[in-house]
């Protein structure tokens, strides 16, 4: 079975209503059963992903190793990042080194290496854009 979750918060300020949205679904995969809340983030531009203040956020309780959430995003480009938050403090933990300690995914990364910027993480969000999937990676 796979759980479904709705867009649960929108930063005001990350577009107006006139902007162009398309709802898409995230889905997100190896997700721990019941292993803490999954977080569910986009940026809308370069600046906000280097300053990891993301435009559209959402939090879903996983019931199933792989969860669907709809967002409501304008097209154009953006970066999605998901974690899950496995101690419930709210944030994703990381070591001394910054590498993440609690499971991660990123658009358009396999899990290796260091992510990126958003030109390489970024993906179009288009008319035609059902679904974008992210694998969560344990590092």
């Amino acid at each position: 079975m796979v759980a479904v979750f709705s867009l649960l918060a929108i930063t005001a300020s990350a577009f107006s209503q006139a902007d162009n949205l398309k709802t898409i679904t995230v889905e997100i995969n190896h997700v721990l059963v019941n292993g803490g809340t999954v977080y569910v983030s986009a940026s809308l531009s370069d600046e906000a992903y280097k300053k990891q203040k993301p435009d559209v956020m959402l939090e879903c309780e996983p019931s199933d190793s792989v969860i669907k959430a709809e967002m409501s995003l304008p097209t154009g480009d953006c970066v999605i990042n998901v974690y899950q938050d496995r101690n419930g403090n709210g944030k994703c933990d990381k070591n001394l080194l910054g590498i993440p300690k609690e499971p991660v995914g990123i658009t358009n990364w396999d899990g290796k290496g260091v992510p990126g910027n958003f030109a390489k993480l970024k993906v179009g969000i288009t008319p035609a854009t059902q679904t974008i999937s992210i694998n969560l990676y344990q590092l």
